[in-house]
């Protein structure tokens, strides 16, 4: 066959919070990741729901692709000579025992103080003499220690050339940021891969006639309750009262919905009070599910279900002004949602908020007009267009309906052909909104597909045993032209009650449905197993293309989702009242994924990796935000990378409402090292354009699709955890000389001058997690000061995973300091220099520290491991809170040279800026939080498998770091401890 061609594309599922002025990112826990690989997707390949984790962001939806940060120890270090060189002159040598632990109290006037309850420079406790610990530049018993190195030379005080230089890679050689040269776009990657399914589970529990993407990477999966059965119990034996219809009271205890992990493929089953059958559905602006409508005591129902570990169904039976059985529920720029159609419902309403109640609808003569014999205009196609205005299609009629006059504004031409809607069913969506090209139209293009369906006599045939063929054609109408006309073309197959996606790439998939006949039970034949690819933007006559065939039928009621990695889920298929798994067509509860032509293993390796923690955290509409990716090609010109923002639907009967995907802009792409990109990207514009609710975000290389971490983008305004400097914490000494302003609170400064420090603490503790914040160290001559970003807790017996960051004279490198307490036992230190001016510009530093191991990150990449290992008696932090801590202080006994370099305060007040700190990390709320934190469990996101250790890429980084940069390891350090290595060191870390 020809070759097809496609694009990588990397899903960041990166959440972002948009209300118009601001947009917030938030992560989310990491999905599987193909072979194995948590990151790299596949063999490598694969970035994180995480939760803009696109990532993304999300997310939204997090695994630490990002920097860490840790504490360092101050402790004195008898250089080992195997160990990296220069490591008793040019790091700055700390003492055991704490170099934090000298910051002076808030009463002291100065920063050259120390605190008399810690021991002072060189001493141990109570103050004496440490004759354990060397002096600077000596060796024990406070001898010369020959093997010590001067600063900037290897053994013999020769120039070691094997110390990078500030802002140097390897080899010396600078490493700039630099812009990449515009060039025109490379041709998308040729593949003659047709994608591959795989069953995933056998039985979801239910069949899953409604289903929706979650931000916490769980799946809304339910079906109608009518029938009082399916293949899952309710939890812990409960039963609910019904009676039958000869009114004799009966118990149902079989769930009919589940949350489905997308992780681990587990279900949880819920409870839902009134029936849902044929329901619409959607998020709320903040991620939380709403289903509206139903069959019997459902139909006038509002149901809402909350993001939690054990949360279920709140359920307000009378909530709607009319019956809602097959309506279809959109989100509103404001938030809101419209709700229109149902059956014998001509009308349409606005969803009240939770507690109120409808009195009245509003009637849409399109609806009345539109129902012929067999309706067929059930579950209208619903798109909001670019203008504010809602696109509506019911059987063959399209208006534009104004939600703020509630009147209709124009109506379309007539799509030919046959009927699109229930029992019809074609399929629709918007097609992508190209945000990318400079556009002076006062209006953004908006244009509606709509595809396959049924002649209006096919539900009435079909019942009778006359199956007719379905709908082959497919219409496209550009809604924002003044005079829009029809252009139709035709599938490689005829298709009704199939399922049409948006992919990231900006094709579509068109999967499910059935040859011939209409929706119902019994009424279709000639499942169509053959998914087929559209792509919108190629000439007439070649954007169909069939892929790989499945092997299950996936008729009525059957499902699909596009999932944060990239992959389509595929569930659901019951032409059959009850569950009947001897039909013709079974009911189906086995669950699929689909990779598209956009996974080819084969183009892996051109893959790109998204850096979440290194992309922006914050955005406004219409404003500039900044993304990161890892990416191995060479060259890559902005012209090749495609940014697009994704809207998972709520869908069921072939229709997924509130489908949105949005193509963005980009303004400048800049090479930030080695295989490392920024591209800084533009929101969309106005709410309109992205309403609120949530998004992923997906990075498309040459049609080649690279991921990350399970996050996802969320546009939205309410209940999201703020973790702002402002909200999370607060200055404990310095009051003059800290501030957290501007940003919205998100920017913290830390000033030192001869009069005092400045620190600052968070306002709760957490055990397990991930933590992380964006630093600028103090410019220019910082010698003798020290900036700490750690986590502790308190007392003798205290647990601590520290970053330092020690200063240095103008033109040397800054050192970071990296070491962890157990049970108020340090010395655990490593040291490495920074392969950039971390002066210049923030830089991104996280700590990711789950039950199994520490990880400390430095703008994504790890350089230090320490695992747990516990069951062979070596102590590991899991049993404490620990709180943040960040300070600026005067250590310049011993910070610079073992304290020979003097802080020069004429370049005072030396100012640390700290942005953008969050914590995704499990609260801590005393010892019941040891359990609560440290359990596996999906809501325990940092417990999952795939922190275990660190990914195949992850592994691949770590050596760069430490082989090239590292300059002191406490492991290596044979003299300091007499010989007797700490047992940990022989330990496989990474």
């Amino acid at each position: 066959m020809a070759d097809l061609h496609t694009k990588l594309l990397c899903l960041l599922p990166l959440l972002f919070i948009i209300n118009g002025i601001n947009a917030q990112l938030v992560h989310f826990p990491q999905f599987p990741v193909p072979f194995g690989n948590p990151f790299l997707v596949p063999d490598g390949l694969f970035g994180h729901h995480n939760r803009l984790r696109g990532h993304r962001h999300v997310a939204a939806w997090g695994d630490p692709d990002a920097a860490v940060g840790g504490d360092p120890e101050a402790a004195a270090f008898a250089g080992d000579p195997d160990a990296a060189a220069a490591e008793a002159g040019l790091r700055n040598v700390a003492k055991p025992g704490k170099a934090r632990d000298m910051i002076p109290k808030a009463d002291q006037d100065a920063g050259n103080k120390p605190n008399p309850e810690q021991p002072k420079p060189d001493e141990g406790a109570g103050n004496q003499l440490n004759p354990g610990q060397p002096k600077p530049d000596e060796g024990a018993g406070n001898q010369p220690n020959p093997g010590q190195l001067k600063p900037d030379e290897g053994a013999g005080n020769q120039p070691n050339p094997g110390q990078p230089k500030p802002d140097e890679g390897a080899g010396n050689k600078p490493n700039p940021v630099k812009a990449v040269v515009d060039a025109p776009a490379q041709p998308d990657f040729p593949t003659q891969y047709v994608g591959a399914w795989e069953v995933v589970k056998l039985d979801a529990g239910v069949s899953a006639m409604h289903l929706n993407l979650l931000p916490n990477n769980k799946l809304m999966m339910y079906d109608a309750s009518a029938f009082h059965i399916s293949n899952i119990k309710l939890p812990r034996g409960e039963c609910l009262p019904f009676k039958d219809d000869k009114g004799v009271q009966q118990t149902d205890c079989w769930s009919h919905g589940v949350e489905y992990d997308v992780e681990t493929n587990a279900v949880r089953p819920l409870k839902i009070t009134t029936d849902p059958w044929c329901s619409s559905g959607g998020l709320t602006a903040d991620g939380n599910f709403i289903s509206t409508g139903g069959w019997m005591d459902g139909t006038r129902s509002v149901r809402y279900f909350d993001l939690c570990e054990n949360c279920d169904y709140r359920d307000l039976p009378n909530a709607l002004a009319e019956p809602r059985w097959y309506a279809t529920q959109v989100t509103l720029p404001d938030g809101r949602f419209f709700l229109a159609g149902g059956r014998k419902s001509y009308s349409f309403e606005y969803v009240p908020p939770e507690g109120q109640v409808n009195k009245q609808a509003i009637f849409f003569p399109l609806l009345d007009e539109t129902t012929d014999l067999d309706e067929n205009n059930l579950y209208p196609f619903v798109h909001l267009s670019t203008d504010g205005n809602l696109f509506i299609l019911a059987n063959s009629r399209s208006v534009l309906l104004s939600t703020k006059t509630n009147r209709v504004i124009k109506e379309f031409p007539v799509l030919k052909g046959g009927s699109r809607n229930y029992p019809a069913s074609g399929m629709s969506a918007l097609l992508p909104i190209d945000l990318s090209v400079p556009n002076n139209a006062p209006l953004i293009p908006a244009e509606v597909i709509v595809c396959g369906g049924a002649k209006p006599e096919a539900y009435g045939l079909a019942g009778k045993g006359n199956f007719l063929p379905a709908l082959q054609d497919c219409g496209r109408l550009r809604i924002t032209d003044p005079n829009p006309q029809w252009a139709t073309e035709v599938m490689p197959s005829a298709r009704v009650m199939g399922d049409m996606l948006n992919l990231p790439t900006g094709d579509l998939l068109i999967i499910n449905g059935a040859q011939q006949g209409a929706s119902a039970w019994f009424l279709a034949e000639q499942p169509n197993f053959t998914p087929v690819v559209y792509s919108p933007n190629n000439n007439a006559g070649t954007r169909f293309r069939n892929l790989a065939p499945t092997q299950i039928a996936r008729m009525y009621h059957s499902t699909a989702a596009l999932l944060p990695n990239g992959k389509i889920l595929v569930a659901g298929s019951n032409t059959n009242p009850g569950y009947d798994y001897k039909a013709k067509y079974p009911t189906e509860l086995r669950v699929e994924h689909f990779s598209p032509p956009y996974l080819d293993p084969a183009l892996a390796a051109h893959r790109p990796a998204v850096m979440a923690q290194n992309s922006d955290a914050k955005l406004k509409y219409g404003q500039p935000f900044t993304l990161q990716f890892q990416l191995q090609d060479n060259p890559v010109g902005k012209a090749d990378i495609k940014v697009t923002m994704y809207s998972p639907p709520f869908t069921t009967h072939g229709y997924s409402m509130n489908q949105r995907l949005l193509v963005l802009g980009k303004n400048e792409l800049t090479e930030a090292g080695p295989g490392v990109y920024k591209l800084q990207v533009v929101a969309p514009a106005t709410n309109v354009l992205a309403p609120p609710g949530y998004y992923l975000v997906f990075v498309v290389y040459r049609v080649l699709q690279a991921f990350l971490i399970a996050l996802c983008i969320i546009v939205s305004h309410q209940n999201l955890v703020d973790a702002k400097f402002s909200k999370s914490m607060y200055i404990t000494w310095g009051t003059q000389h800290a501030t957290i302003q501007g940003n919205g609170g998100e920017d913290l400064n830390l000033v030192l001058d001869p009069f005092s420090g400045s620190a600052v603490q968070s306002k709760r503790g957490f055990l397990f997690g991930s933590i992380e914040m964006l630093i600028k160290l103090v410019p220019g001559n910082s010698a003798g000061t020290v900036t700490a970003y750690y986590l502790s807790s308190t007392g003798t017996k205290h647990d601590e995973i520290d970053f330092e960051f020690l200063g240095n004279i103008s033109g040397q490198p800054y050192i970071v300091h990296t070491n962890v307490y157990t049970q108020g036992n340090g010395g655990k230190e490593q040291q490495f220099y920074l392969w950039f001016d971390p002066t210049a510009n923030f830089h991104n530093y996280t700590i990711h520290w789950n039950p199994t191991e520490i990880v400390w990150y430095v703008d994504s990449l790890p350089i230090r491991v320490f695992r747990n290992y516990e069951n062979q008696g070596i102590a590991y932090p899991n049993k404490q809170g620990m709180r943040v801590y960040s300070s600026l202080w005067n250590a310049d006994n011993w910070a610079t040279r073992g304290g020979l370099v003097k802080i020069d305060w004429t370049s005072a007040p030396f100012t640390a800026r700290f942005r953008n700190f969050r914590a995704r990390a499990c609260k801590w709320n005393g010892d019941i939080s040891i359990s609560q934190c440290g359990t596996t469990s999906p809501a325990n996101w940092w417990t999952s498998p795939i922190y275990s250790q660190l990914s195949g890429a992850k592994q691949g980084q770590l050596p760069w770091v430490r082989d090239n940069f590292m300059i002191y390891d406490y492991c290596k350090d044979t003299k300091r401890f007499n010989g007797q290595i700490p047992p940990e060191c022989f330990m496989q870390q990474f």
